[in-house]
């Protein structure tokens, strides 16, 4: 039993350890920091090419990642951009896929909290 208490208490120890992700920004949208973070949410969405909706990363935490383009047989298309929120957590930077909650890290790429700059 007392075995038992003390593993339990080390668990919620080591779970108190981590951060909660919050929203952070790019430090630079430079054309290398572009390319890593492209080839990261392409992975991520399953997809060669990407293209990313509009807005500035080091000012917002949000991206969108763009559907593919309807074809030529096709008309209007239903689908919806896929959103990632840029984190910070633990001091790492990752892209957290908004609807299922799933995490990507930015490695080699600069954050900051959002608000910071």
């Amino acid at each position: 039993m007392k075995y038992r208490v003390l593993s339990i208490s080390m668990l919620a120890g080591i779970a108190a350890c981590q951060s909660s992700p919050q929203p952070a920004t790019l430090t630079d949208a430079s054309p290398e920091t572009l390319s890593v973070l492209t080839g990261v949410l392409a992975a991520a969405v399953d997809r060669a090419q990407i293209q990313l909706g509009p807005g500035d990363l080091t000012k917002e935490s949000v991206i969108s990642v763009l559907p593919p383009r309807p074809g030529p047989l096709e008309g209007n298309s239903p689908a919806m951009p896929t959103i990632f929120d840029i984190v910070l957590m633990d001091g790492d930077c990752y892209v957290r896929e908004r609807q299922s909650g799933e995490m990507f890290p930015l490695t080699g790429i600069a954050c900051t909290p959002a608000g910071a700059n």
